[in-house]
């Protein structure tokens, strides 16, 4: 399923964490360096999750 980078991008562990959004509206917070995927229930909440994934 394709994705689009609804934020800005963050260099974390080697890779990068960001929200992305997919086809069917769903939020996930993805760091490429951590390789982790989070669901988030909306917008401000994926955008916390992001800060607090990036400031560990």
């Amino acid at each position: 399923m394709k994705r689009e980078i609804v934020s800005k991008q963050y260099r974390h562990n080697g890779g990068f964490a960001r929200v992305e959004q997919d086809n069917g509206g769903h939020l996930l917070v993805h760091c490429s360096g951590c390789r982790t995927e989070e669901y988030a229930a909306g917008m401000a909440p994926g955008l916390a999750k992001l800060v607090a994934h990036v400031e560990k």
